[in-house]
């Protein structure tokens, strides 16, 4: 799909045909965290992952809120015959819930994906303080270093294909980049009042094991939402769709095949 964002070209990758999904990435990645999804998905769905702004082919700078994220993927949707699908993973799906706060008529069905309603809270926003710190210090390096142990499960780090394609994707991301996005993590809204107002089919994912975005998190989302669907993949940590693809693909083209149908 060709676009431009902020008067430059966009990357967002396709793959198959019919009804439109669109999986939004989290940090500290880019689209390719999708791929064995999407290449899943792709045999039923035209499956979009876009580089969020700021990495891969998509130069524009990243904005350091998520509801500049949200201005993206307003465009993404805007090119698009409805209905539509979105799955945000993580950060992805704050960018989501943003954008669904806008009303998102074209989106008919939605997947958050070990995320999160709630705001940082204190302790959480100082983290994001000292990271940033780091990052302008000492740029990618610290994230790569830190992160893939808390993305993934301990059984899951112990894969070593996984643990180096993960830090393939870290280390190729740009510290401004990194900056921007902790700052938008650090500054966003508590979303929890929003959950009750979902209309639409929603699918909630996690890992059994994340210890970012616990289950007890998804389990509240989950009821919050009205006929919301919950779906606990064991063993993985945070990274579903890289951990356990399968299982991922697996409820994600159930869900969407029902709910888009």
């Amino acid at each position: 799909m060709r676009m431009e964002w902020a008067g430059q070209p966009a990357d967002v990758r396709e793959i198959g045909s019919g009804t439109p999904i669109v999986l939004v990435h989290g940090y500290p990645l880019d689209g390719a965290m999708w791929s064995g999804v999407a290449r899943a998905l792709s045999a039923r769905f035209r499956v979009l992952k876009p580089d969020l702004p700021g990495r891969g082919n998509t130069e524009a700078p990243a904005p350091d809120s998520i509801e500049g994220y949200a201005d993206f993927l307003e465009v993404i949707v805007a090119g698009l015959e409805g209905p539509v699908g979105l799955a945000g993973f993580s950060f992805g799906g704050y960018i989501c819930m943003a954008y669904l706060k806008r009303g998102a008529e074209k989106v008919r069905a939605a997947a958050f994906v070990d995320t999160r309603a709630v705001a940082d809270d204190d302790a959480g926003r100082n983290k994001r303080d000292e990271t940033i710190a780091a990052v302008r210090s000492n740029g990618v390096a610290p994230v790569m270093e830190s992160m893939p142990a808390r993305l993934l499960s301990p059984e899951s780090f112990a894969k070593r294909d996984l643990l180096e394609r993960v830090q393939r994707i870290i280390s190729r991301q740009k510290p401004e980049t990194l900056e921007a996005d902790l700052v938008a993590m650090r500054d966003r809204p508590d979303s929890s009042g929003f959950l009750a107002k979902i209309s639409i089919p929603t699918l909630v994912v996690v890992g059994g094991r994340d210890v970012i975005a616990p289950p007890a998190d998804s389990e509240a989302m989950a009821a919050a939402i009205p006929g919301a669907r919950l779906v606990t993949i064991p063993g993985a940590g945070h990274l579903t769709p890289m951990e356990r693809p399968k299982a991922v693909s697996a409820a994600l083209e159930e869900f969407f095949g029902s709910a888009l149908s």
